[in-house]
């Protein structure tokens, strides 16, 4: 039986014996499963009058109610699962994760603390509290945190890349190399991992090893407009202006960005095309959301070239 004929047939069931709660249970997982969000919450409230004191109904409710953003009911449900139930991992993991959305880091940390004391390998809580450690620039905790959950679970290719970011913050750049590549090894399309080794390499001056890496972060997210600016200023900076300028121009039709039309007028400038440089500066302060040059410095330059012509 598919889940539609499974989700048809509990219907039924409930619509002709309402007081089958077994059925409205397996409807609700079911529902939760399937997207049915506000059919799952028909049900729950349904099950929470006759079951006030069910910490189930009430952690189900909080998945529905965080699905549909409504996050200050989903944290009072969580809250209530925990208050009936308070040594239950799951509770305390989507309370503390729930938390630490809202800004409470340290409640986050305090219940992801206690998913550990009730579920000592749960690698999950090792890594959310490996985050709020490098949150408070706590490094040194931080590493033991995703180390502890890689030593938990290998494939989890997250823990090594915030692994490795820990690493590049305290300046092991070895270690943050190593742990980058695991993370390719376990996810070969993770373009931030092409990215981050991209940029440790620009910083070690090995420009080739780091266009290689740019071209590979493009490759896997063509959206990627930190991994445009930097290959197309390198390019810019090595007077490869028509590659540069043949990568922003076929980057810049989708993305629109103020910065890629920015990096183009410097390679036109370079060309001494004067008429395309101004088109692209005042196209660039057009796209002023997506702008990271200075804005005002663009725009005198702008003013400067077009009263110059």
């Amino acid at each position: 039986m598919d889940e539609a004929q499974k989700f048809e047939n509990l219907q039924t069931t409930i619509k002709l014996n309402p007081q089958n709660f077994q059925a409205r249970r397996e409807l609700i997982m079911l529902c939760l499963d399937l997207g049915f969000e506000k059919v799952a919450l028909f049900h729950i409230d349904y099950l929470l009058k006759i079951f006030p004191d069910d910490a189930n109904l009430y952690f189900n409710k909080g998945i529905c109610a965080e699905k549909l953003k409504e996050f200050d009911n989903a944290l009072f449900c969580y809250q209530k699962a925990v208050e009936l139930k308070n040594d239950e991992p799951d509770f305390l993991y989507n309370l503390a994760l729930l938390q630490e959305q809202r800004g409470d880091i340290d409640s986050a940390m305090t219940n992801l603390k206690k998913v550990i004391y009730y579920k000592n390998e749960d690698a999950n809580a090792f890594f959310s509290i490996g985050i709020l450690y490098s949150k408070k620039n706590d490094s040194d905790i931080a590493i033991k945190c995703f180390k502890k959950a890689i030593e938990l679970n290998y494939s989890d290719y997250f823990s090594h890349f915030y692994l490795a970011s820990e690493y590049k913050k305290i300046n092991d750049i070895n270690s943050a190399l190593l742990e980058y590549k695991k993370v390719l090894e376990l996810s070969s399309d993770y373009s931030w991992a092409y990215f981050n080794i991209a940029q440790i390499y620009f910083e070690q001056g090995r420009i080739e090893d780091c266009i290689t890496m740019l071209k590979k972060t493009i490759e896997k997210n063509p959206k990627d407009v930190l991994a445009i600016k930097l290959l197309a200023q390198i390019l810019i900076q090595q007077n490869k202006t028509s590659k540069a300028l043949a990568l922003l121009t076929k980057k810049v039709e989708n993305l629109e960005n103020g910065d890629l039309y920015y990096l183009m007028a410097k390679c036109f400038e370079l060309d001494n095309d004067l008429e395309s440089t101004k088109n692209c500066l005042e196209l660039c302060l057009n796209y002023k959301d997506t702008l990271t040059f200075n804005y005002k410095a663009i725009e005198k330059e702008y003013k400067e070239k077009k009263a110059g012509n």
